[in-house]
């Protein structure tokens, strides 16, 4: 009940405070406009009269009471006042003997003046702050006077006169009043229906936590309470509000974690697999389920013991493991393929783990970075000698070229010819030390950005066989690439060359472009008579060919140009179906995909 009785104190003050303040400052408003309308058209017909009156008395002969009784138009006017004068009933011109000398429709003539209160009596009454002080004075029709003196050579000799009427004034004041409580009623039945409202609102948002508190209780997140009343129920539910959000977020940040390791762990390369105490796969990725049991059901929820082979390497270390005796990186040789460097991780400190974690991990990636490494080394280590080496032949190899020179001159035209073929080779080894050369010392490149389309129209209409046809697959909306144009541009060409080459008798080249990720794979494709596996391995290993008088740097300089722009080159070849190269190379950063143009049919 106590709650209620200052609901209902704090609506009623709430509605009924505003409403009255707004009112009574709506009547003082009117009521002091309605005056000051009424005292201004006063002071404006006087005005009137005395440029009327002052005219009547120069035409007279200085009698003022005749003049001005006998002048018609200051009679017309005074008649005209009252008829249309807004609240106008009297208007006169008294002498300063206090008699009337004219007025409308000779009311009075000749006998003394009304005594009425003045006009500016009423300005004051409508002026003043306390309204209702004054207000019952308003609401009664009483006649107000408004005067002006009429002096004739600085003495007093007649007084104009305007009687209006507040009866407007007061019509309109007891209308107001009438508004105003009438206003009154309907906002304290409001207030009223209101409080019984907020009274039945308060029931509800109570009921409304209570049900929410049962539901945290229980462990289940309830919506959030919304509720508007009094400071105690607010704060008890924006403390429940808090309590809840914090709870969601928890249980929010609890989920995101476990599906984010899920994720994580699904992404790894790695074959991972989790067992639970009693050795039944909690989870496997799919690189478990492929190597542990590529043609079994799902490995999730089945024990792994019943999911593989008994004699599996992997079922002695995971008892080993769950006995005590953790292994880290055993290389082992799985029946699912290859060789694996598998860990276990025994999950929790107790002495019988809650689980164990088991990662795989492919040993074939490794062994190929460690080629890589090693071939990188080697490399390293044979341009150093490659390149004294060549520096050490080139000075004799001038000096053949002059002494073969001078030899041309002296042999003759019978020997010319055998001169000629030895310089021949001579330049030939000349420029296979320059090749080499170029390719062992390090590149500077020159990066830019550049249309690999158009690239590939300019190296396609280089091919001068009329046999070959050129057909071209290329990617309207592929973005700029950035890296060594001119490197890109000899690599390419070295791979068109060989397409070139490997179709003496014709046939077709494709080339094609297409957009993948941050990368732009090209492909350059012919019909020729393929490469065989054995020498597909080989390519590209230095002075390697298969063509008779090639120098077997062309497809090396070509994989090391590509690769020194970020990119990487693949050759896929089967005897009678021809050769593929594929190349990847980055884009542009901030590169945008061109909008495709649709060219005229």
């Amino acid at each position: 009940m106590h709650l209620r009785a200052r609901l209902a104190l704090i609506a009623l003050l709430l509605m009924l405070v505003p409403t009255i303040v707004l009112s009574v400052i709506t009547v003082d408003s009117r009521i002091s406009n309605m005056v000051d309308d009424m005292s201004r058209s006063a002071d404006f017909m006087i005005a009137q009269i005395f440029e009327e009156v002052r005219l009547a008395l120069g035409q007279g002969n200085g009698d003022v009471a005749a003049a001005l009784h006998d002048s018609e138009p200051v009679r017309k006017l005074l008649d005209s006042t009252v008829a249309f004068g807004p609240g106008v009933v009297t208007a006169s011109i008294v002498g300063s003997d206090g008699n009337v000398i004219v007025s409308a429709n000779g009311d009075g003539e000749g006998k003394p003046a009304l005594n009425l209160p003045s006009v500016r009596e009423l300005d004051d009454q409508a002026s003043r702050w306390l309204l209702f002080t004054s207000l019952p004075s308003l609401l009664t029709a009483k006649v107000y006077e408004a005067r002006r003196r009429v002096d004739v050579n600085g003495k007093p000799v007649a007084t104009i006169a305007v009687g209006v009427t507040t009866a407007l004034i007061a019509d309109r004041a007891r209308q107001m009043l009438v508004v105003i409580v009438a206003t009154a009623g309907l906002v304290i039945a409001a207030a009223m229906l209101v409080v019984l409202l907020i009274a039945n609102r308060i029931l509800d948002q109570l009921a409304v936590l209570t049900r929410g508190f049962e539901q945290l209780a229980a462990g289940r997140s309830p919506d959030e309470v919304k509720v508007s009343g009094p400071g105690e129920l607010s704060t008890l539910a924006e403390k429940f509000n808090e309590l809840s959000r914090q709870v969601r977020a928890d249980r929010s940040r609890l989920d995101t974690d476990q599906s984010h390791l899920f994720d994580v762990v699904r992404s790894i390369q790695d074959a991972v697999v989790l067992l639970d105490a009693n050795g039944v796969v909690l989870f496997a990725n799919d690189e478990a389920q492929e190597l542990l049991a590529p043609k079994a059901g799902p490995l999730d929820g089945v024990s792994l013991a019943s999911a593989l082979d008994p004699a599996h390497p992997l079922l002695a270390l995971a008892q080993s493991a769950v006995a005590g005796t953790e292994a880290h990186d055993v290389p082992l040789k799985l029946p699912g393929g290859g060789t694996h460097l598998v860990s276990f991780f025994r999950l929790g400190r107790e002495r019988i783990p809650a689980g164990l974690l088991i990662v795989m991990r492919d040993l074939a990636p490794v062994i190929e970075l460690q080629t890589a490494l090693d071939s990188s080394n080697r490399l390293a280590r044979l341009a150093t000698l490659i390149s004294g080496l060549a520096h050490q032949l080139r000075s004799p190899l001038n000096g053949m070229n002059m002494r073969l020179e001078l030899l041309r001159h002296e042999a003759g035209e019978a020997g010319s010819r055998h001169v000629d073929k030895l310089r021949r080779e001579v330049t030939r080894l000349d420029e296979a030390i320059e090749v080499l050369l170029r390719f062992m010392r390090p590149e500077q490149l020159k990066v830019s950005k550049f249309d690999m389309n158009e690239l590939f129209k300019e190296l396609g209409a280089r091919v001068h066989n009329e046999k070959i046809k050129v057909q071209y697959e290329l990617d309207p909306t592929l973005p700029l690439v950035q890296a060594d144009r001119g490197l890109i541009s000899e690599a390419l060409t070295n791979l068109i060359t060989n397409a070139e080459q490997a179709m003496p008798d014709g046939g077709e080249l494709t080339i094609t472009s297409k957009s993948q990720g941050a990368t732009i794979e090209v492909t350059i494709a012919d019909n020729g008579p393929g490469i065989a596996k054995e020498q597909l391995d080989r390519i590209f290993d230095l002075y390697y060919t298969t063509k008779t008088g090639g120098s077997g740097l062309g497809l090396p300089f070509a994989m090391r140009a590509i690769e020194l722009n970020g990119g990487k080159i693949v050759v896929d070849s089967e005897l009678g179906q021809g050769t593929v190269c594929k190349v990847t190379v980055p884009i542009a950063s901030n590169a945008p995909a061109k909008t495709a143009v649709p060219s005229a049919a």
